[in-house]
């Protein structure tokens, strides 16, 4: 018989807070945006699957900026501020070379398309568009290009509401959240002790538990939203906000 187990790829401690995470839709990566506490200001690293560094940290020319995604292993940066004269930006890093395919103060970033960004000039509200290629940061009139949407790879957990009947021991704080990954089935739920919060991951088929880990513990509080999946990995984030901890399952 196969034996369903949940296994631990990497954990990743992070110098400052971690602010965002993007996932890459094309290639095996994932970006990540940190803040230093006292200066704000954003600092930008990338990773492999495996918790490997594809990019060190690059720290962005002001705390305008930040991470909107990342795109066949360009970071897409855009600027904003919320009072004048901040100026809006748009910057395409390859994270591969760590060098900038694109940079401009003039467009502000409307969305992120595949292999495009479609943009607009920052002083005009109506009018005509632009599509910034991504890979190479040239750009032409919005009508001569074909806006297709990227695929997204991010499956979230939901909550749900009964405990199933394998899982009737366990003492659990607040809700229970659920996905599935092929054929089973993860259940993430918070465990009150003498320490705080524990996460922990229970595996299951329809009738049966088949492994069950504890993700983190000695937490302050609960964590409201405690991973994201791809196909089979999992990724959750410290309460304290400064490692990525992530299974197999």
């Amino acid at each position: 018989m196969t034996k369903y187990t949940i296994n631990k790829v990497f954990e990743k401690a992070l110098a400052s807070n971690i602010w965002k995470i993007e996932v890459d839709p094309m290639q095996p990566l994932i970006a990540v945006e940190t803040r230093d506490m006292d200066s704000t200001e954003a600092t930008f690293q990338v990773f492999d699957l495996e918790g490997n560094c594809r990019m060190s940290p690059c720290q962005a020319d002001g705390k305008e900026w930040t991470l909107d995604s990342i795109q066949d292993g360009h970071l897409i940066l855009k600027r904003v501020g919320e009072h004048t004269p901040i100026q809006e930006g748009i910057q395409i890093i390859d994270s591969s070379q760590n060098k900038t395919v694109f940079t401009s103060y003039e467009f502000i970033l409307l969305d992120v398309f595949y292999r495009k960004v479609h943009a607009r000039h920052r002083s005009i509200a109506s009018g005509e568009t632009i599509a910034i290629d991504i890979l190479t940061g040239q750009y032409s009139p919005s009508p001569d290009n074909k806006f297709e949407i990227c695929p997204n790879k991010i499956q979230y957990p939901i909550t749900y509401q009964t405990k199933p009947h394998f899982l009737a021991s366990e003492e659990i704080e607040g809700p229970i959240w659920l996905s599935k990954c092929a054929t089973h089935y993860l259940w993430c739920y918070h465990q009150a002790n003498a320490d705080g919060y524990s996460l922990i991951l229970a595996l299951s088929d329809l009738n049966r538990l088949l492994d069950r880990q504890v993700i983190l513990s000695q937490m302050g509080k609960m964590i409201p939203q405690p991973y994201f999946q791809m196909d089979r990995q999992l990724f959750f984030m410290t309460f304290d906000k400064r490692e990525i901890v992530s299974y197999l399952v």
